[in-house]
């Protein structure tokens, strides 16, 4: 099957989350023989590669004009997107963007191929209105894409409610075996936070003052950040305390190693859509701290993997935090996180991806 994969950025400018997630999703389906195309930007000029089984296709992403702040992100380069998929001989477009999802449903009605729309986030009414045009433009990949996918239970809700679509969830996966570090030495009393602390969705500040409350109590307590900034979506630098380290964890075997030699991971968001990063976390037998709110639950099932904490308490990511501590040191801890990552390994979800292909393009061959 011709697959195409959409998102205004890619690696290696930004390797995390939906990045991530475009990565080893067209990494899987190349493996199992599909024709797989990567559509997106970089700050240099047009290049056209073959990376990993993919053909990856960057444009030239031109300079944000004045006054683009208050409305959707990357939208310079839809005219991009556009070209590519006019250009192309696709059977079905997968769009992770809101802005590359809309100019996919546009070609679509022109006569282009069948659009999966994914929403990597949840739709609550305060995202939707943070940016001029946001709701009308989800409101029309809502009507007009073939399928929409959230990524968790907690997303679809809202989703339905507010876009007046039933989506379809269909989670991201991981490479587990990427992240089994067997043998890494775990550092004690050391925490780890791979996520893009510059974003304030991430509550970088929040996490901070948490661990300035663990190390009153635990004065020998790390904080290992290696979140990196992504070039639009990042604008707050956050200021370093004692007890906190920047790392370099750029590369995939960094990221794992990291993982499995820290105590614990934390991820101090708010409305997660679903926290990649605790997956690739339970992948590396590492137990994970998440917020109630968003998918944090539907991943941390069971206290034995990690701990929840309340939105914006400071007390109870500082006490989730050293519960995950103490979690980290049992025996049975790193086998229980590994078992709970292996639902989301990306060879076993692939055919429910392959199935929402097929549902709206032609039938899929399906490989080994």
């Amino acid at each position: 099957m011709r697959i195409a994969l959409v998102h205004p950025t890619y690696w290696p400018e930004v390797r995390r989350g939906s990045e991530r997630v475009v990565h080893d999703l067209g990494v899987t389906l190349a493996g199992r023989g599909h024709e797989v195309t990567v559509i997106t930007s970089h700050r240099g000029p047009a290049t056209t590669s073959t990376e990993e089984g993919m053909r990856v296709i960057r444009a030239r992403r031109p300079p944000d004009p004045p006054g683009s702040r208050a409305y959707e992100y990357h939208l310079v380069n839809g005219p991009n997107v556009a070209f590519r998929l006019r250009d192309g001989d696709y059977d079905v477009v997968h769009a992770f963007f809101p802005l590359d999802a809309w100019v996919a449903v546009q070609v679509r009605r022109r006569g282009g191929p069948p659009v999966v729309a994914t929403l990597h986030g949840i739709p609550t009414r305060e995202y939707l209105v943070a940016r001029r045009h946001r709701l009308e433009m989800l409101c029309a990949v809502a009507a007009g894409a073939d399928e929409c996918t959230v990524l968790s239970e907690a997303a679809a809700d809202p989703f339905r409610r507010y876009l007046l679509r039933e989506p379809r969830v269909l989670p991201p996966g991981v490479l587990t075996e990427a992240f089994d570090r067997g043998g890494a030495t775990r550092q004690s009393a050391t925490f780890f936070c791979p996520a893009s602390l510059g974003d304030p969705r991430k509550r970088g500040e929040l996490l901070i003052g948490a661990f300035e409350l663990v190390r009153r109590r635990m004065p020998q307590a790390r904080l290992l950040l290696a979140g990196g900034r992504d070039p639009v979506m990042s604008p707050v630098q956050l200021a370093i305390t004692a007890g906190v380290e920047m790392i370099e964890a750029d590369s995939t075997t960094a990221l794992a190693l990291a993982y499995a030699s820290s105590s614990a991971t934390v991820l101090a968001s708010i409305e997660e859509a679903f926290g990649l990063v605790l997956v690739e976390s339970l992948a590396a037998g590492t137990p994970v701290v998440a917020d109630r709110s968003g998918a944090g639950p539907e991943i941390v099932t069971d206290d034995r993997l990690g701990r929840l904490f309340d939105s914006d308490d400071a007390g109870d990511l500082a006490q989730a935090m050293e519960q995950a501590l103490a979690l980290g040191a049992h025996p049975d801890t790193e086998a229980r996180c590994r078992e709970r990552a292996a639902a989301y390994d990306w060879r076993t979800i692939v055919t429910d991806y392959e199935a929402v292909y097929e549902s709206v393009g032609a039938p899929v061959s399906r490989g080994g």
